[in-house]
């Protein structure tokens, strides 16, 4: 099975119907596929959709089938902290998402061995990340007391980042 991420962006905020809507889900089902949970936005703009599937091409399929719009879909590798994986914090949950031109192994565990000591300076929780199995993206999962602390950070260490939002978790 691959962990496959679908991110989406859209115009007007995602309605209830729309969240409610099962059409992808039933044609992934049918294609050995199934949802993990999804990351909406505060302004439910954004959504980040994590599926585990025989490939991405069964979760593209799915969607296109159905009609349902994506802004990207890609295949990423799971990245949690050495003790174990914390539990969100609802009221805190903060996604940053990330391109890179190209990142090696070394170079994540570098950078994030730097950015973990400032995060725990700061009270914010690394949760889980999902790297592209390319390197070339990131979204990571955090517990932040401030979505400015992320940028800050980021900023402090010479990463760009391409967005910061508050999440909310949806669940099957």
């Amino acid at each position: 099975m691959s962990l496959v991420i679908v991110e989406t962006t859209t115009d007007r905020p995602i309605t209830a119907e729309m969240l409610g809507d099962t059409r992808v889900l039933a044609c992934l089902e049918a294609r050995n596929g199934k949802w993990r949970y999804s990351l909406l936005s505060a302004d439910r703009q954004r959504m980040i959709c994590t599926f585990d599937a025989p490939d991405a091409e069964s979760v593209r399929g799915s969607y296109r089938k159905v009609g349902t719009q994506f802004d990207r879909m890609w295949t990423a590798e799971m990245r949690t902290p050495e003790a174990g994986e914390p539990q969100w914090n609802e009221a805190t949950l903060t996604v940053f998402e990330a391109t890179y031109p190209q990142l090696t192994e070394d170079e994540w565990n570098e950078t994030n061995r730097d950015i973990l000591a400032w995060y725990a300076e700061h009270g914010v929780e690394w949760v889980r990340s999902y790297v592209s199995v390319d390197g070339t993206r990131a979204i990571s999962e955090l517990n932040a007391p401030d979505a400015e602390l992320i940028r800050e950070a980021y900023g402090k260490f010479g990463l760009a980042g391409d967005r910061v939002w508050r999440a909310e978790v949806l669940k099957p």
